[in-house]
């Protein structure tokens, strides 16, 4: 039966023709997308990116799906995997990423009350904890507020912290809990969104490596090497994954991005 599974996990992946197959982190997509792009016209090669949650992926991996780069939200998914001697070369740090509770375009003055009155009542989507390194971070901050034994009950849960950005967007959750690298800078639901301080600096490390086993290491390590290019950098931080894991403090009730 576990055969049987993996083969049906990894079917779409043996179809690709494509010279890279990266599998990442959901909340890498905004980026992942802008840089692959860059990279394909540099390279003149094909790309294919499968968006999951970490976990899922990292289990993937683990069973023999044919990626060729591995991008974790969670490092201790990362580390999984080097110690089992799934990885090829150095583990490297693209940033941190920051978590967010996102209201729906339903919602009114959505942050000026406080976050368990906002959401008593109300449908809060959040990404599975289990396997979900977004979802991990939003129940850890819950319980640093005392505030998850309120919260728990409206509570529904998703794959992944795309399918969170789904619900809210299209009104069937009042509130999600997301990664700030899946909202665009100048959109509406820049304007919806609160970035929430998390206490334990471990969460949310964002890391990619090569897979051990991968069709073409070489350019696999190419395009890690392209990953820490200084206007890659840049566009990390424009794409909300910061290079340190902040702390904040800040307690205005709307916050943005410049």
């Amino acid at each position: 039966m576990r055969g049987l599974l993996c083969l049906l996990m990894s079917f779409p992946l043996l179809a690709s023709a494509a010279d890279l197959t990266i599998a990442a982190a959901s909340n890498y997509r905004l980026l992942l997308d802008d840089v692959v792009l860059r990279f394909e016209q540099a390279e003149q090669v094909d790309v294919d990116v499968i968006y999951g949650s970490s976990g899922k992926l990292a289990t993937q991996i683990q069973h023999g799906a044919p990626y060729d780069l591995y991008f974790s939200a969670n490092s201790a998914y990362m580390a999984r995997l080097e110690q089992a001697g799934e990885l090829a070369g150095a583990v490297m740090t693209d940033g941190y990423g920051q978590l967010v509770l996102l209201a729906s375009a339903n919602s009114q003055a959505p942050f000026v009350r406080s976050l368990e009155t906002l959401m008593k009542g109300k449908v809060v989507a959040i990404a599975q904890p289990k396997h979900a390194p977004f979802g991990k971070a939003a129940v850890s901050y819950l319980k640093s507020e005392v505030l998850y034994e309120q919260v728990s009950p409206s509570l529904v849960y998703a794959e992944n912290v795309a399918q969170v950005m789904h619900m809210v967007r299209s009104g069937a959750a009042d509130y999600g809990f997301v990664a700030l690298s899946l909202i665009e800078q100048g959109t509406d639901a820049a304007q919806r969104m609160k970035i929430l301080p998390l206490k334990d600096k471990h969460l949310l490390k964002q890391q990619h490596a090569v897979i051990a086993g991968a069709k073409n290491t070489q350019l696999a390590t190419r395009f890690s090497q392209f990953m820490q290019q200084p206007e890659i950098t840049q566009l990390k931080r424009r794409y909300g994954i910061e290079p340190v894991n902040k702390l904040t403090t800040d307690k205005e009730p709307m916050h943005g991005r410049g």
